[in-house]
């Protein structure tokens, strides 16, 4: 019974009351199925339309279990579901009017024998030339004589071998496949030498249908012809053509039939394990490809002997694909990761229709030449040049995946303004800053005053109101009034609202409850098209007449909804998911890192497996719960940091394993600390850099604190002390570090003078920062400004981030000496230099983790203090899923973030 977790008794079957609880309550499944375990049940067999509770089912069995769970499918017969379990069927019982038949006297081999049907029809009848090759299906001749466009269609149903070339999971059309095809097109045109060929996108093999494939050779450029091969789904004409390969052919020139010594020179090398190694590393041979034989080594000279493998047939073939892509298999002896070709130089084919060859690979820094030659000694086929290149799962994990290319999502994309409006803007309720309009007190007052403009603006604020019913209310009376109005007072009616869409990655979304106004006011577009107009603004993006500027400029493009963001507008729009698709975990422990240093788009998801070692002396390993992000980590990715280092440096979770000398933290403890590589699942860290979780405080915040806080707590009460009274400069103080600073400074009796961007600056007035100990950390005014303020005394502490023309103008700002603090990794100076150029400056460049581990943990321990007080607050904190950490890092550097 799954109303009782227990054998359900005659008595309550036949209870209406019963069955009417067993609709209404809860269904106790993983009860049930502990009952039937318990009773020594070990077969079970789901009767419907999927796996749903076979799948269940496991989750809820011990895990040392050894039951059998299958599922028989509708269309499927249940007896035949416990036959294939390994239960006796009495088929006499089961189907009576059978008969018993005697199978075969030979075993199965699981090997199909229907002849295979011909694909697609005669090409004569269309007009066209057959192509000639196994993967294409027609030819023809431009018309102007443009050149020739060779067509086919490949799937792995009508080619069923390629379904042994997976890599990472993913179905790829071997490279060896492409350049097959071109030799093929380039031999009709009397040009069978590839010169050069570039692969530009994987070209991917759906597990249903197929993609179209056309091949093209251009006109003549000199003794040269361009070649390039495109593909989309076949039957999908709105896709676009995507151009996977691309290069130039020429005549072959002239190569002599020079062969190589065989037996070959060097010493054997075993290649019994290649094939389950590149498995683990992700790429899946099937029988056709894993053709390598043997092996020798001669220096960096490599010789192997490969020959097609499973029913692979080399007719029609120049070289078959999977044969010439076994031959590359020995230069997979000399590394360790998944390579696949990228480019090939001088290619050439000298004969066809191999099935057994031998070759000579020379490998040096991400490159292989090739030569391949037959059984009886005769040149094959020669490459002068094949390069390889790392690919990673997220390069492929949506590479012309027909699934994730039919997903859309709302994407914001920057739209062009023109000038303002040529008619008059009204507003009304509550003035705009900046914005150059006649005001009204509503919408009732303007349509008794007579005006008539070509704009009425109307912001609606969701104050204080957290459920967004007042904001709604208003909106609701604005449309409405509207709409009964005889002669409304404008062309349209500008709905304005702060922080109620996300346009950016990262954006907050302060004004949630304004999320309503949206959609009650884009049903009243959909009913009265060209009448109101959405505009949402940030917390600050209309503050002056430039900005007041912007947005009737952006307005008068007409786009029924857009967002307005630091000095840009922005629309929605419906874009593919694929375009901008997440990081992909792979299987076992992983964290967050890049795959070569210098650009944002490497960042990927890795393995680690040295996460799941064990563990040394004092160390503590936790299951992280959130990740905190630093520009440190944004430096470390784009090669900009000084030394080496590993993204990931703060983090907070739940203990999950202690070292044997580890006392003061146990499993199941929250705790927040410092790291190396914490962004993942897992990590691993001293126990001195770890501390409790504040009480109140979610993960996010936890994470976020360690490093800021514990570089504003170094800097300011163990590099210096500041004092009360003292005046100190708080540069970027609505970033991380800043606003740590801020609270401590404070906190100190200090005076605190901060630079933020201006629209950030309203952050620090909430902090109760004076306007006059307000400067804008992207011009130089705050030199001057802060000067007066002071008059001309200055500060006697600066914390820096900034760099070049700011630093210089920042130490002018102690001109009676005092500390200087740099922060920064981009422009540290020389301290006896700055002491020269500023008597009595002492210039100090610091970093956190130069105080050491076990100052590291008395820090904690009196942050731990301050932040259980409610001295010492949570940082404001903008999250992202790891899998859109690229969106992350590119917020971050954009210094778009607070907090």
């Amino acid at each position: 019974s799954n109303q009782t977790g227990d054998i359900a008794t005659d008595e309550q079957l036949a209870d209406p009351t019963y069955w009417t609880r067993h609709i209404r309550e809860a269904v106790r499944y993983r009860d049930m199925v502990t009952t039937l375990h318990g009773a020594g049940v070990t077969t079970y067999v789901e009767l419907g339309p999927d796996n749903t509770l076979s799948a269940l089912t496991h989750t809820c069995l011990p895990d040392e279990h050894t039951a059998t769970i299958t599922a028989a499918h509708l269309g499927d017969h249940a007896q035949a579901a416990l036959h294939a379990a390994g239960h006796r069927t009495v088929w006499t019982t089961t189907t009576p009017a059978g008969r018993h038949t005697d199978l075969p006297t030979y075993p199965f081999q699981r090997r199909p024998y229907w002849l295979a049907a011909p694909s697609g029809g005669d090409p004569d009848a269309f007009g066209l030339a057959a192509a000639g090759h196994p993967l294409l299906g027609a030819a023809a001749e431009l018309a102007d004589g443009d050149g020739l466009l060779f067509t086919g269609r490949i799937g792995v149903q009508s080619h069923p071998w390629l379904t042994g070339h997976a890599v990472h999971g993913t179905v790829l059309l071997p490279a060896t496949a492409l350049a097959d095809l071109v030799l093929h097109v380039a031999d009709e045109i009397g040009a069978p030498h590839i010169e050069e060929l570039v692969l530009e996108a994987p070209l991917t093999l759906p597990t249903r249908g197929a993609v179209q494939v056309q091949v093209r050779i251009g006109l003549p450029q000199g003794d040269l012809r361009p070649v390039s091969v495109h593909a989309r789904p076949a039957g999908d004409e709105d896709e676009p053509w995507i151009r996977h390969a691309s290069g130039t052919v020429s005549v072959a020139p002239s190569v002599s039939a020079v062969g190589f010594p065989w037996p070959p020179p060097g010493e054997p090398v075993d290649v019994d394990g290649l094939y389950p190694r590149l498995a683990a590393a992700g790429i899946e041979y099937g029988p056709e490809f894993q053709g390598l034989r043997a092996a020798w080594r001669d220096g960096d000279t490599l010789y192997a002997e490969v020959a097609l493998g499973g029913d692979a047939d080399p007719a029609g073939f120049g070289l078959h694909p999977a044969l010439f892509d076994a031959a590359l298999h020995a230069a997979a002896l000399t590394y360790d990761d998944v390579r696949l070709p990228f480019a090939l130089r001088g290619v050439t084919l000298h004969a066809a229709g191999a099935a057994v060859l031998r070759a000579r690979l020379v490998v040096s820094a991400g490159e292989v030449s090739l030569d391949l030659m037959d059984v009886a000694g005769l040149p094959v086929a020669s490459v002068a040049s094949l390069a390889l290149r790392p690919v990673s799962p997220e390069q492929l994990a949506t590479a012309g995946d027909p699934a994730r290319r039919g997903l859309y999502r709302v994407h914001w994309a920057p739209v062009p303004v023109g000038g303002p409006p040529a008619g008059g803007v009204a507003v009304l309720g509550k003035p705009i800053d900046g914005l150059a309009a006649t005001h009204h007190r509503d919408l009732s007052a303007l349509v008794a005053s007579g005006a008539t403009t070509e704009l009425v603006v109307a912001e609606v604020a969701a104050g204080s109101d957290p459920t967004g019913h007042r904001a709604v209310a208003h909106a609701l009376e604005l449309v409405q009034g509207w709409l009964a109005a005889d002669r409304p007072p404008a062309g349209r009616l500008v709905i304005v609202t702060r922080g109620a869409v996300a346009a950016r990655p990262g954006d907050p979304v302060d004004g949630l409850p304004s999320a309503g106004v949206w959609g009650l006011v884009r049903t009243a577009q959909s009913e009265h098209p060209g009448v109101f107009q959405l505009v949402d603004l940030g917390p600050e993006d209309v503050t002056d007449v430039a900005d007041a500027a912007l947005l009737t400029a952006a307005v008068a493009t007409g786009e029924p909804q857009l967002a307005v963001r630091d000095g840009a507008a922005y629309a929605p729009r419906l874009a593919q998911t694929a375009e901008s698709s997440p990081l992909t975990p792979p299987g076992g422990p992983w964290r967050l890192d890049v795959t070569a240093a210098g650009t944002l788009e490497n960042l990927a998801l890795l393995p680690a497996p040295e996460l799941t070692e064990p563990l040394a002396p004092g160390q503590v390993r936790i299951a992280v719960r959130a990740a905190g992000l630093n520009f440190r980590d944004v430096l470390i990715a784009l090669d900009m940091y000084p030394g080496t280092a590993v993204i990931g440096g703060e983090a907070a979770g739940i203990v999950t394993e202690v070292a044997d000398d580890v006392t003061t933290i146990t499993p199941g403890q929250r705790v927040m600390g410092l790291f190396t590589g914490a962004m993942g699942p897992v990590a691993v860290t001293d126990r001195r850099l770890l501390a409790p979780m504040p009480h109140g405080w979610t993960f996010a915040e936890a994470a976020a604190a360690p490093v800021v806080f514990l570089t504003a707590y170094y800097g300011l009460t163990r590099l210096m002390r500041l004092g009360h009274g003292e005046r100190i400069l708080i540069h970027a103080a609505t970033g991380g570090v800043g606003t740590a600073a801020v609270q401590l400074a404070r906190h100190l009796g200090a005076e605190v003078y901060a630079t933020a961007g201006r629209a950030k600056q309203r952050v620090l007035r909430a902090l109760g920062i004076p306007d006059d100990h307000i400067g804008d950390s992207r011009t130089l005014d705050f030199e001057e400004r802060f000067l007066d303020a002071t008059g001309g005394a200055g500060m006697d502490v600066v914390l820096d981030s900034l760099a070049r023309e700011f630093v210089d103008a920042s130490l002018r700002l102690l001109p009676r000496g005092g500390h200087f603090l740099e922060m920064g990794k981009t422009d540290i100076r020389d301290p006896q230099d700055v002491a020269a150029a500023h008597p009595g400056v002492e210039y100090q460049a610091f970093d956190m983790v130069d105080a050491g581990p076990d100052a590291i943990r008395e820090m904690l321990d009196e942050l731990g203090l301050l932040f259980a007080s409610g001295v010492l607050r949570p940082l404001p904190v903008t999250a992202f899923d790891i899998r859109e950490a690229p969106a992350a890092f590119r917020h971050l550097s954009q210094a778009r973030h607070i907090g």
